[in-house]
């Protein structure tokens, strides 16, 4: 059965399932679909709003006993017995035709289907539009990832959050290898990674993108809301955080990709040594995070690519004189 798993890691936040399951029975009502709840809270109503939710089909409970939401998301990987899966944070939202995107990726095994999303308050209405996709090659996608603009984007948002896409439950296996090897005895990766919790959802992506043939199905407009509030890792720790943990893991799956060609793989590189002088440039007074990321960089070196002058100019041209 072409069932799929919507992965979902919450903390202290059971009280506020039960809308978010109502609106979400209505949005999923046309894919078969159960939810995996992977719970941490420790708040003193937890189990009795556990007992509220038993009425909702479809949901599975189980207790984290990890510390971050990556890790939780990890932790949940043995518990999915379907085919097909995703994950689904407790403050996002779907849209009505995000099914769309789902469904393409189950009957499109040779074709990965992703969409994209909009950042708004979490108390703030989102009118979704149809979506449609745009056939992208998949070296553009991945390009997309190391600072090419892609045309048909607009003011769409590049997705990191997996919400955006779904894909084999057998993929889950080789992004956790990939993370743990990663940070393995490096305690700044495992900072951003698992503490921090930035960076893996972004590797999905590019692994997934990595393992397609050759084309790429972009939907566009946005699809699913991703909910800004006062406890959003982006407002917690801010775009510095940010910027870092997303570098990490585009390195992460740079020193490991065999599908990028020569081009893409030059372009690639430069912009990752690009963005390694700009955060070394942003953290000059934050001695820990210096030399850290001066650490990486050197790592980075020692792979030997071509550095690409005429990216490097190309990307300072576009989003330092004309803000592209």
């Amino acid at each position: 059965m072409n069932k799929i798993t919507f992965i979902l890691p919450t903390k202290n936040r059971t009280n506020q399932l039960e809308n978010f399951f109502k609106y979400h029975k209505n949005i999923l009502k046309n894919i078969s679909h159960n939810f995996l709840i992977i719970d941490a809270s420790n708040d003193k109503n937890h189990y009795e709003n556990i007992k509220n939710l038993k009425k909702f089909k479809n949901i599975k409970f189980v207790r984290q006993f990890t510390k971050g939401i990556q890790r939780g998301c990890i932790e949940a990987i043995p518990y999915i017995k379907t085919k097909y899966s995703t994950f689904l944070y407790d403050d996002d939202y779907l849209g009505k035709y995000v099914v769309d995107i789902y469904k393409s990726n189950i009957k499109n095994k040779n074709i990965f289907s992703l969409g994209c999303g909009i950042i708004q308050d979490i108390n703030k209405n989102v009118i979704f539009k149809k979506i449609k996709y745009s056939n992208i090659d998949k070296q553009e996608m991945l390009s997309a990832y190391y600072g090419k603009k892609l045309s048909i984007m607009g003011k769409d948002i590049l997705p990191v959050s997996p919400i955006c896409t779904s894909f084999d439950t057998k993929f889950l296996k080789k992004w956790k290898h990939s993370l743990l090897k990663f940070v393995k005895k490096n305690i700044f990766r495992e900072f951003f990674f698992f503490k921090k919790d930035i960076g893996p959802d972004m590797l999905i992506y590019l692994m997934l993108i990595s393992n397609s043939k050759t084309i790429i199905r972009f939907f566009t407009p946005y699809s699913v809301k991703f909910s800004s509030h006062p406890d959003s890792i982006s407002i917690i720790y801010g775009n510095s955080y940010l910027r870092i943990g997303y570098w990490l893991a585009r390195i992460c799956y740079f020193q490991n990709d065999k599908s990028m060609n020569k081009r893409t793989k030059n372009e690639s590189y430069t912009y990752l040594v690009i963005i390694g002088m700009i955060l070394i440039i942003s953290n000059l007074f934050n001695f820990y995070i210096l030399k850290n990321i001066i650490i990486e960089l050197f790592k980075l070196l020692k792979l030997n690519n071509n550095f690409s002058f005429s990216y490097f100019v190309k990307y300072i041209t576009e989003r330092i004189f004309f803000k592209s």
